[in-house]
């Protein structure tokens, strides 16, 4: 059983996994289903009683629960679909990483950061790394178009691991999928 403090890193990752599906759905299936996950964060969750398990003490209402949606959509509406998965991906299991291994890892705080540590910026950089390269090569085999390469998903996984290093309110989600959306859109290897 998943402890309680670890639900909401659990559910960030777990929520990555439907980018998987992105090789398969066609992009107006892809863009309704973006919709839907905005319709579920803004409208849905506040009005269960998993909004207050999943609710940080003193969280904005326009904290994570509602950024992360926000953050998959701009990935869905603004990149071809192997590019949109490898940003959620990254984002998704990169951040959760970072918050279990930060917690669980001693390291120092990295630039003063009241959250980021050596330990959990390098889970963020490993584990979206990976993960980011295999939902990449999933999406691609499954029709999503082709897979970035290796150095490039790094290269996105490195930008999202940057800007986390940088307190932008109201939370990390849009500033970890812009990162890697940019450099997977961009860069030229």
């Amino acid at each position: 059983m998943i402890p309680a403090r670890e639900w909401r890193p659990a559910l960030h990752a777990a929520t990555g996994l439907v980018a998987l599906l992105l090789g398969v759905l066609p992009r107006p299936l892809a863009l309704a289903g973006a919709a839907l996950g905005l319709l579920a964060g803004f409208v849905v969750i506040p009005l269960t009683p998993l909004e207050a398990r999943l609710r940080r003490p003193g969280e904005p209402f326009l904290g994570g629960l509602r950024t992360y949606p926000l953050a998959v959509a701009g990935l869905i509406v603004a990149l071809p679909a192997t590019l949109a998965a490898v940003g959620w991906a990254i984002f998704a299991w990169g951040d959760a990483a970072a918050s279990v291994v930060g917690r669980h890892v001693p390291a120092p705080a990295l630039f003063g950061h009241r959250k980021a540590t050596g330990s959990g910026s390098l889970a963020f950089l490993l584990v979206g790394t990976a993960v980011g390269w295999g939902v990449g090569a999933v999406v691609a085999a499954t029709g999503g178009g082709p897979c970035p390469s290796g150095a490039r998903i790094a290269a996105a996984a490195l930008a999202a691991t940057l800007v986390d290093l940088v307190p932008i309110p109201p939370d990390d989600n849009l500033p970890h999928a812009a990162a890697a959306g940019l450099a997977l859109a961009f860069l030229p290897f």
